[in-house]
């Protein structure tokens, strides 16, 4: 009797069953070899600096740096291209300038983070006047769509429909205007190879106003206004026709911009179109010195400096249209002197005299300038005749 045989006699039941299941445990431990261990692989990139991996046939490169995975296609299929732009990801990653990620931004909500700005710096006409474009016209064409969806086709499809429409090439280089507005306040939230390239704006020469008050004209007016309660309108058609002030800086001009010691009356640069200061200076007890004079006696400085029964005058259209009524400015038409009739008949006049843009102070270059010339049929005659003789 063997070993095993006396044992299973000796123990009982249980232990018998565990004297095998040992021997079991035994025989499997001897047919059972030990694996071998790996040897470490030197890595050819030191961590933290990244590593490229193929997708496809284009390699891309992944990065772990502070808590954040950058994984993104390199762009080429090329092993030592992939390399070296690798190296340009991890430097920009490393020292801040982490890759920008774009999200798609409806072209409605690039409108009113821009009107944002808008309504902050800008005057509130042209507050309203974007708004109306906006909403009238461009909203429903492009404000559902993403910034991506928007094409050179789509804008010139649009502007072509608007054409057909009858509207004006002013009216569309201003719709053009305000998308483009939009569109480059919001530029650093669209990919630069999706940013639409807008068309040209077209000229406008064609379509310049030349409406001008006649000398005679001005003086029926002047007879007109020699009404007490109409004097702040005769100071601002003086005015006007003689330095060509845009309406808009008279309207908001203060007491304090006239300076009676030192005969001028002075814009200040936020006041003006070109954010320029214009020093005017003024004949000493000239008309229209003694006009500002009459204008700002008796007042405080930040005083409106026109005013209309006690309150400031915010607009005058309505006053103007019946003063000029029957008047044509040039234009053939009755009634259609515009008050903007009265800065080109300044610069002209000027002209007339030898004044040229630099003396004249109304505008920067002399281009702007001479576009607000214009001459009547009897004046051009006349520089016929000088030419001829």
């Amino acid at each position: 009797m063997d070993t095993l045989s006396v044992m299973q006699q000796t123990l009982g039941v249980n232990e018998r069953v565990e004297v095998s299941m040992s021997k079991d445990s035994a025989a499997r431990a001897l047919t059972v070899m030990p694996k071998p261990k790996r040897k470490a692989v030197r890595r050819a990139r030191l961590r933290g600096q990244g590593t490229i991996f193929l997708r496809g046939s284009m390699y891309w490169m992944e990065l772990h740096w502070k808590g954040q995975r950058y994984r993104e296609s390199l762009n080429t299929n090329d092993r030592e291209t992939a390399l070296i732009r690798l190296d340009d990801k991890v430097k920009s990653i490393r020292s801040g300038e982490n890759p920008k990620t774009f999200e798609p931004i409806s072209v409605q909500a690039m409108y009113d983070a821009w009107m944002l700005t808008v309504e902050t710096n800008t005057k509130p006409r042209t507050i309203e006047d974007y708004k109306s474009r906006w909403e009238n016209h461009l909203s429903p064409v492009f404000g559902k769509l993403f910034a991506t969806q928007v094409t050179p086709d789509k804008i010139n499809e649009y502007l072509n429909r608007r054409m057909k429409d009858g509207m004006s090439v002013c009216t569309r280089n201003r719709e053009r205007g305000v998308l483009q507005m939009i569109f480059n306040h919001n530029s650093e939230k669209i990919p630069a190879d999706r940013m639409p390239k807008f068309p040209k704006k077209l000229s406008e020469r064609s379509f310049v106003r030349k409406g001008r008050l006649s000398q005679d004209d001005y003086n029926a007016l002047v007879k007109k206004l020699a009404d007490p309660n109409l004097f702040w309108l005769h100071a601002i058609l003086t005015m006007t026709f003689k330095y060509g002030f845009r309406k808009s800086e008279l309207l908001n001009a203060k007491v304090s911009y006239f300076s009676a010691k030192e005969s001028t009356f002075t814009l200040p640069a936020f006041t003006t179109k070109n954010k320029t200061e214009r020093v005017v200076d003024i004949v000493p007890n000239g008309e229209i010195f003694k006009m500002l004079a009459k204008l700002t006696e008796g007042r405080k400085p930040t005083d409106a400096l026109f005013t209309r029964k006690g309150k400031p005058v915010r607009d005058y259209r309505g006053e103007w249209a019946k003063q000029t009524a029957g008047m044509t400015g040039g234009s053939g038409k009755a009634g259609c002197v515009t008050i903007h009739d009265l800065r080109r008949s300044a610069l002209t006049g000027m002209h007339n005299k030898g004044i040229g843009a630099a003396d004249a102070g109304t505008h920067l270059t002399a281009d702007v300038f001479n576009r607000y010339i214009t001459k009547t049929k009897a004046e051009r005659q006349a520089t016929a005749s000088k030419i001829e003789n």
